[in-house]
């Protein structure tokens, strides 16, 4: 899909440009998964879907467990940066996953014993690590570059999901989805300048979709009523 080599230079000739882009992205996770806790434990409802939470947590915890290759073969500030923010991301993602057991059990699957939601819950994060490591083999993505701008905005389509299951805006929040477009714009932004692909038209029709999808569920947010008392 793209040069590692010739990305990486192409990083550090652009580094006054991306470096900020970075900054960017990483502030808006961290207000992203802040705002999704506060919210959680305000509403007593979880906030982020399974397979939204989940990838999250695989995307980014094989991200950092790739740490010798970022520290070693590449020895890189771009991915020792990464790795270093995304431990935080990583805690924050194994929470949102535990808020589904906490908050989730009457929603999804209330037949099943609270244990036995739990075990599934369980069984289910692995599955996904499994699916997560296909996808990623099948993406010749080593540097993350295009893992990074799907995970940015993988979680828009499940919050219309939610809205449209809860008939409310339980949950959601503005403010999040704003996040998934800031993030994507500034990814694009830094990824343009590393590899043409990132200029090309499949990328740009992409990053212009989801980049529009986080807006049209702030739409959605705001002609639905407010979430229910919580017990």
């Amino acid at each position: 899909m793209y040069d590692y080599q010739a990305s990486v230079r192409a990083i550090d000739a652009h580094w006054p440009t991306i470096l900020p882009c970075i900054a960017g992205a990483v502030i808006g996770s961290f207000i992203y998964f802040t705002s999704a806790v506060r919210q959680a434990r305000r509403e007593k409802v979880y906030t982020e879907a399974f397979l939204g939470a989940s990838v999250f947590f695989w995307h980014d915890l094989s991200f950092v467990l790739h740490f010798p290759l970022w520290f070693g073969v590449y020895n890189h500030w771009w991915f020792k940066s990464w790795t270093f923010a995304l431990v935080g991301t990583v805690a924050f993602e194994a929470w949102l996953i535990y808020v589904i057991y906490q908050y989730g059990h009457r929603e999804l699957w209330p037949s099943l014993s609270k244990r036995a939601f739990g075990a599934a819950l369980v069984l289910g994060t692995l599955a996904v690590g499994a699916m997560w490591w296909v996808l990623k083999d099948l993406l010749n993505d080593e540097l993350y570059f295009l893992s990074f701008a799907i995970t940015a905005i993988w979680s828009a389509p499940f919050h219309t999901g939610l809205m449209c299951l809860r008939k409310s805006r339980a949950g959601q929040s503005p403010l999040r989805q704003l996040c998934m477009a800031n993030n994507l714009v500034w990814l694009t932004f830094a990824f343009a300048q590393v590899d043409p692909y990132f200029k090309s038209p499949p990328f740009v029709a992409f990053a212009i979709a989801f980049t529009l999808w986080p807006l049209a569920n702030i739409w959605l947010i705001r002609r639905l009523p407010p979430a229910p008392a919580a017990a």
